[in-house]
């Protein structure tokens, strides 16, 4: 297991983690909206100084994505970077003990009368996004809306921190179908048959079978899952992405199914498309220190 390799590659990490989560969580619980937001804030900005690997990393990407900004402005958006996963870290820890009341407070929905149209035309929905903004609450925002939504996500290293993310979805009705388990496509098509919808984070490198497209003007290795599911199913592919806008409240956004061409690449590409445009609207919002262009495409 992933999780027992790596309590054994860093023992002392696996036993203060989870108590230094346990009283962040403790914390973030009690503070407002704000507070929280403000403590998670300097949480990343803390991290900045810390992370130098991903810093730099952050760095690289940015420049050759936005090879226009000058350098300064460069290293201004990756401290912006640590900060919003900072601040993703207090509100997630702060909706562990809340409900879809306190989330549905805190976002405004653009859009969900295309999902609900789909809906009540009985097509089957593949709601497809990237790690933009706070995902997380982004599948309690659909989810609390009655969708019925599946997400597919891979197990985390660290089985206390996987535990902690599959009930903080849970909470908000969201189940986790874990990619690689023998009984993962059993659980995909019951989640279809049922009437239920599924979500997928395509943008980052990962053990998965996928295709070579554009992201930035460089190709990247993505997972092709979303497309080989919604061209086999017959899925509306429901591009949606959420972001914390300045006042601290969060907009989510519903945008037009997908016209997907038959051909998995070219669908996959459309998708990514549609996650990069997010991306350069709230550059701040997005790990730019995962290593995204890891991997190098084959010679032709």
């Amino acid at each position: 297991m992933a999780g027992r390799d790596a309590a054994a590659r860093h023992p002392l990490r696996s036993r203060l983690a989870p108590a230094a989560v346990r009283a962040l969580t403790a914390l973030c619980r009690r503070l407002d909206w704000h507070r929280v937001q403000a403590f998670g804030r300097a949480l990343g900005r803390t991290g900045w100084w810390f992370a130098r690997r991903d810093r730099n990393r952050a760095l690289e990407h940015l420049t050759f994505a936005f090879p226009e900004l000058p350098a300064d402005e460069r290293r201004r958006l990756a401290r912006r970077v640590f900060a919003h996963f900072g601040i993703l870290l207090g509100e997630c820890l702060h909706l562990t003990d809340k409900g879809c009341e306190e989330a549905a407070r805190h976002v405004e929905v653009e859009g969900w009368e295309r999902v609900a149209a789909l809906r009540a035309a009985g097509r089957g929905v593949l709601i497809v996004t990237g790690h933009c903004g706070n995902w997380e609450l982004l599948a309690a925002t659909i989810n609390c809306r009655g969708l019925g939504m599946a997400v597919v996500a891979r197990e985390l290293e660290e089985p206390r921190f996987n535990a902690f993310l599959l009930a903080l979805r849970e909470r908000f009705g969201t189940r986790t179908i874990l990619r690689g388990r023998p009984q993962a496509a059993r659980d995909l098509l019951r989640t279809l048959r049922d009437g239920g919808a599924l979500g997928l984070l395509i943008d980052k490198d990962i053990a998965a079978e996928g295709v070579w497209v554009p992201f930035f003007g460089r190709l990247a290795f993505t997972p092709s899952g979303a497309a080989d599911l919604a061209l086999r199913f017959d899925l509306a592919a429901v591009p949606a992405f959420i972001e914390r806008r300045a006042d601290g409240s969060h907009l989510a956004r519903f945008e037009a199914p997908l016209a997907l061409p038959p051909d998995r690449t070219a669908a996959t590409g459309l998708m990514t498309a549609r996650i990069e445009a997010q991306v350069r609207r709230r550059p701040e919002q997005w790990p730019w220190f995962h290593r995204r262009w890891r991997r190098r495409p084959p010679a032709d």
